[in-house]
């Protein structure tokens, strides 16, 4: 049965079913530096208060660069957005993963410049990233749309998306009984939490997921107009602006937004932290992207997820996991070992606690997000099988 998922980075959890059984937490949130915007509760249940940290808020990188980021990882999380003044306009990179978040950002982006909008470039097809355009293009409707070609395809493409290019009622109820589902087996989960610990974060996901339903109401997937096959520069005297397509990693169809005379590269998700996601991802190709992605001599780094990172030590963590999943998988798979024995087989804690150290919650989510998917794109990739880059499985 076709399953609609909720966004790439919830493809786990729906996809895989029933958490694990041990109690789940989380780290102290980290209160974000303004406060959402209010948006008037019309679902059953709470919504997030601002120590939730769903929110997107925004902090200066540099002159003329803002990043509008979650201030915590999220069991919904919305791709981070970076905003680059030029001197005719600003160029958004990423859009928010919702209309609600998109709305959202485009408030933010008045508080930052009064300049438009000319241009948004989407770095990847997982709607966390996409699905804020909508709200955007509304307020400044002569922005130009860019991508990588393979994510110009997959954002026209039924089999890829889970929310459609045009208003359907029918997908958006069923979208949103998708959601309430999600809503109800996170409050299982909290009523099973055996800490208060464990059932706050739980509480929390509920109204995290109470928000996303509204943020969601009506989504559309809309195409971009700029298709980029290797490389668009959109000129400006202080900050050009470079798109660039350095190979596939995460997706198919990856881009990177660098910032030479700054020195500041965008990586989607290529980068995320605290750690990577790996749906749908091409490990041994991964690793040669980085080897490119280094190779432009960046300083300073925006992630599709988290902070601002600085150097190329995250980046240097994230290859040796590739290398160490490459590493232990490659030799069963081309055994005939079954993908269902491969976790049994192989030792990924030393991964696991260079990322999330001892927290359970993280730990449960660093798992679905990251080590089953990436497992299984290795094991395919090992076997010559193809990756497949869908939010809707068969």
């Amino acid at each position: 049965m076709r399953k609609i998922m909720l966004a790439a980075a919830v493809a786990a959890t729906v996809l895989h079913g029933p958490a694990r059984s041990h109690d789940l937490s989380v780290q102290p949130a980290e209160a974000p530096a303004a406060q959402p915007l209010p948006i008037a509760p019309n679902v059953e249940g709470s919504l997030p208060t601002p120590e939730d940290g769903y929110f997107q808020v925004p902090e200066q990188v540099t002159e003329g660069v803002w990043l509008l980021r979650q201030p915590r990882f999220q069991v919904q999380p919305i791709g981070n957005v970076a905003v680059i003044e030029q001197a005719d306009g600003l160029v958004l990179v990423d859009s928010g993963g919702s209309p609600g978040a998109g709305r959202r950002i485009v408030d933010m982006v008045r508080e930052i410049s009064p300049k438009p909008v000319k241009a948004v470039v989407i770095t990847h097809w997982h709607g966390d990233h996409p699905q804020g355009l909508s709200a955007i293009l509304e307020a400044w409707p002569n922005a130009r749309t860019i991508a990588t070609v393979q994510t110009q395809t997959h954002l026209v493409t039924p089999a890829t998306m889970n929310t459609p290019g045009a208003p359907d009622p029918a997908r958006n109820a069923a979208f949103q009984q998708q959601i309430q589902g999600f809503v109800g087996y996170i409050r299982q989960m909290g009523a099973n939490a055996r800490t208060d610990y464990g059932r706050a974060n739980w509480a929390a996901g509920e109204r995290l997921m109470n928000q996303y339903a509204l943020d969601m109401d009506g989504a559309l997937t809309l195409p971009v107009q700029e298709g980029v096959a290797d490389r668009l520069v959109i000129d400006d005297a202080e900050r050009p602006v470079e798109v660039l397509y350095l190979g596939r990693a995460n997706t198919d169809g990856d881009a990177v937004i660098w910032l030479p005379r700054q020195r500041i590269v965008a990586a989607g998700d290529i980068v995320v932290h605290p750690f990577p996601y790996g749906f749908g991802s091409y490990p041994g190709e991964w690793i040669e992207t980085f080897g490119r992605l280094k190779a432009l001599g960046f300083e300073t780094l925006i992630p599709g997820h988290g902070p601002v990172l600085q150097g190329t030590a995250y980046v240097d963590q994230v290859i040796a996991a590739l290398e160490d999943v490459r590493a232990q998988v490659t030799p069963l798979a081309e055994a005939g070992v079954p993908l269902d024995q491969i976790m049994s087989r192989t030792d990924f804690s030393a991964q696991r606690t260079g990322f999330v150290g001892e927290d359970p919650w993280q730990t449960r989510w660093f798992n679905d997000f990251w080590l089953q998917p990436i497992v299984t794109a290795a094991y395919r990739e090992a076997r010559g099988e193809p990756i497949i880059q869908s939010l809707n499985p068969g």
